[in-house]
């Protein structure tokens, strides 16, 4: 029960572009070292959109040392350790897109991936078991991802609740299960081109009493919905549970604040949407 657990926040698309890491270093179960810093990404040049994720500036980072020169510290954490993050992916990937940009020699590692194994956003798994999270904080998704893969192999049948959507977590709240496969895929030539719906961008946050996460993506996405799951510029509309994600409220406030326009609706407000439609669930 030794890794190191990771995560890189990044300042636009390219993976290289990081801005700032989280690093955390496990034994017996336990964390027992971290390291955290800003990162300079080449030119100091951010997307406004990354900016929206994770609050980081180019004022924050004008003075922060680039990723070759924190190499150094980073390096006793990665070399012929099993590396483990939360969209391996997407981290281990930055990591080697980074050391390429500055000529650097990729170490020898072994890596697995919390996401993979979970099936279920960072956020919804904090959620679920209780957790505090500064999401899209480096080091913060670093120690959440770590205290998922320790309950990953403590928990033989963790990985089993996660999958399953209709699985119930301790209390009896639904789990909030992470979208993903053809939901996410629009049918645009069987849906009503009159819906409210039709080709809008719809993300869903929070848990419902009326319908669990795929039954109400289904209905949408009949109603010519293209379901996405995280918020962006392209947002339409989100549907708003009970206990919806902080992060996601977050990102609406700031696009709205900044011209755009995203329409929350509750669960009433679906409902009588719904009801209008003579939607059949």
């Amino acid at each position: 029960m030794e890794f190191t657990a990771i995560d890189f926040e990044t300042a636009h698309n390219a993976r290289w572009s990081i801005c700032q890491v989280g690093i955390v270093k496990v034994k017996n179960g336990q964390i027992v070292d971290r390291y955290e810093s800003l990162v300079r990404p080449p030119d100091n040049r951010y997307n406004s959109f990354n900016t929206t994720i994770h609050g980081i500036t180019a004022d924050m980072t004008e003075n922060s040392p680039s990723f070759h020169q924190v190499w150094d510290d980073i390096l006793p954490f990665i070399e012929g350790q099993l590396v483990v993050a939360h969209n391996a992916q997407f981290d281990i990937g930055a990591m080697q897109q980074a050391l390429e940009l500055y000529d650097l020699d990729v170490p020898f590692f072994e890596y697995d991936c919390t996401y993979k194994a979970t099936n279920a956003a960072l956020d919804d798994l904090c959620y679920t078991f209780g957790w505090p999270l500064k999401h899209h904080d480096a080091l913060a998704d670093a120690e959440a991802c770590a205290k998922v893969y320790v309950e990953l192999h403590r928990e033989r049948v963790f990985p089993e609740i996660l999958k399953n959507p209709n699985k119930k977590k301790k209390g009896g709240s639904p789990f909030r299960t992470q979208l993903t496969g053809d939901i996410l895929k629009p049918d645009y030539e069987n849906a009503d081109p009159e819906s409210p719906f039709f080709r809008q961008k719809v993300v869903i946050t929070g848990l419902f009493n009326q319908w669990e996460r795929y039954e109400l993506a289904g209905i949408l996405k009949r109603l010519g919905a293209k379901i996405n799951t995280n918020i962006s510029g392209q947002t339409n509309m989100v549907m708003v549970g009970s206990d919806p994600g902080p992060s996601k409220l977050k990102k609406i406030d700031q696009f709205n604040a900044n011209g755009k326009y995203i329409q929350k609706l509750n669960e009433i407000e679906i409902k009588e949407i719904f009801e209008v439609l003579n939607v059949q669930h």
